[in-house]
């Protein structure tokens, strides 16, 4: 590894950014039931930037005329000045909206619940009862929505949470069914609520076609199919659209698959990996940079580099300690950041040069569900959740210096009663979105029991028993008829606005 030469600067791959009115035609609304899978949609209303986001009304202390004119005075670069606001950890968290308990039950129960007309279909009496957990939760680019994906079922939003005095109960906005269980989903990049044309994202589900779905209507632009030597349709384990939005980037057994998100249909570039990649091709991030440097991790605990311009593996990060469940660059574009699976730690990655890991980041997740991390858009602090609900944060601003990972940790609450599945910042707004749960199974003895009861009482003894239930996970604990903590909660933070005075130099290139 010492022998590795950093890699040279990697031209933006020459092309126009897509039109978002080019993505695709909207198609009919799949035929759907109960035990098919689906994505909530949630949104924020517009008023949510009230006045009490008003930089006016945000102005800090320190802003007296002395401290202005001492930046730059009898200039007029002092009109390019702009509030910077930071995180303020040391008070106490606010939670502005959940969903309450509504999702901490079955399938067949929410979806009872929530539209019990659904309930009429004899298909749907008899599906359904799997627990009703979240798997992950993404902002929108503008942040205006939020969706998430989980194993059964779909609803849920967020009315203005700035306005708010108690916890709001979060209420369905898009419900988008897919026929299979989603593997990934991801957002337009260039997605504004301000053109609905934009307002769209990706998903994935086994045998089944990439879909892009309207955020509006929750019916199907388009799609994109992938025809394995097989002649048999395959989804994607992973999604992820390149900065620009003018392409698909899909991963699976072997192969990279790459789509002209303005030409649905067939025909995507394919990209073997092997013979240095043997494995189902996990994670998708690109550098923020726009060097044209994109990142896939992979089942075989292996991170790859590539060249978007030519699709060349460049470097190979190895030894991870399972399968990448998530890769994340830093907003520099510097770092790498990786999760796996059943791992207790985040790794952190210089891959300027040595592609050594610099720290690791201590969490709890020797469990089988996916714990998701993000990074706010300072690039200052990473979040994320562990095995026990509760959130970390960490600061991540001085990568390359020696510091202990503890001394790292700046915030660590509880939040879920349940596995922290996911938690994200939001692009723009002091807000932050977290949701738990994690598959759990009934014990053989509980089954044994209830088909024994069905069937003395000329029941169907298929349906699957709502009896004590053990988590998922090498832990050993048994709970007596526990309630899961299936939920999604968005977190107000407290923050300090600063304002920041450009140098002429600075000024004069905005200009």
């Amino acid at each position: 590894m010492e022998d590795q030469q950093p890699h040279e600067p990697i031209n933006k791959q020459e092309s126009e950014p897509l039109s978002p009115k080019t993505l695709g035609v909207v198609e009919n609304e799949p035929n759907t039931s109960v035990s098919e899978l689906n994505l909530d949609i949630i949104r924020l209303e517009e008023r949510s930037r009230d006045a009490s986001f008003n930089t006016e009304n945000m102005v800090p202390e320190n802003t007296a005329d002395d401290s202005r004119k001492a930046v730059n005075e009898d200039t007029h670069y002092e009109n390019h000045s702009y509030p910077v606001y930071s995180f303020d950890f040391s008070k106490p968290w606010e939670l502005v909206c959940s969903t309450k308990e509504i999702y901490c039950e079955t399938v067949h129960d929410t979806l009872g619940k929530l539209f019990p007309e659904t309930l009429k279909d004899k298909y749907n009496q008899i599906n359904g009862w799997e627990d009703n957990f979240f798997k992950m939760a993404k902002w929108s680019p503008d942040g205006t929505y939020t969706f998430r994906r989980l194993t059964e079922f779909a609803l849920i939003r967020p009315l203005n949470v700035f306005e708010t005095i108690e916890e709001i109960a979060l209420n369905p906005v898009i419900q988008a069914r897919t026929g299979e269980t989603i593997y990934d989903c991801c957002w337009y990049p260039m997605m504004s609520s301000q053109e609905p044309e934009t307002c769209c994202f990706l998903s994935s589900s086994r045998d089944h076609p990439i879909h892009l779905w309207d955020a509006f209507s929750g019916k199907i632009r388009a799609s994109y199919t992938i025809i394995d030597h097989r002649e048999q349709i395959i989804g994607p384990n992973s999604l992820a659209f390149n900065l620009d939005g003018s392409r698909i980037y899909c991963g699976y057994n072997n192969m990279i698959e790459i789509f002209d998100s303005s030409r649905p249909g067939r025909g995507g570039e394919k990209h073997p990996t092997t013979p240095t990649r043997k494995s189902k091709d996990g994670q998708k991030a690109f550098n923020p940079d726009y060097s044209g440097l994109y990142a896939a991790g992979s089942y075989s605990r292996t991170v790859g580099l590539y060249d978007e311009k030519n699709n060349k593996l460049l470097y190979l990060l190895r030894d991870l300690y399972g399968g990448v469940t998530q890769i994340k660059f830093s907003s520099d574009g510097y770092y790498l950041f990786s999760a796996s699976r059943r791992d207790n730690f985040i790794h952190c990655w210089d891959i300027r040069n040595t592609g050594d890991v610099l720290f690791k980041l201590n969490r709890i997740g020797d469990t089988n569900q996916r714990l998701m991390f993000d990074i706010d858009a300072s690039g200052r602090y990473l979040i994320t959740g562990d095995q026990n609900g509760k959130i970390l944060i960490y600061n991540i601003s001085n990568p390359t210096e020696n510091i202990e990972d503890i001394s790292r940790l700046i915030v660590e609450f509880s939040a879920h009663n349940d596995t922290t599945s996911a938690a994200a910042f939001h692009p723009t707004l002091p807000l932050m979105v977290s949701c738990s749960g994690q598959r759990k199974f009934d014990t053989v003895t509980d089954m044994v029991n209830y088909n024994a009861n069905a069937f003395q009482e000329g029941k169907e003894a298929s349906l699957i028993s709502q009896s004590p239930i053990i988590s998922s996970g090498n832990d050993n604990r048994e709970n007596k008829n526990p309630k899961s903590d299936n939920s999604l909660k968005i977190w107000k933070i407290e923050q300090v606005c600063e304002w920041y005075y450009p140098t002429s130099a600075e000024a004069a290139c905005d200009v």
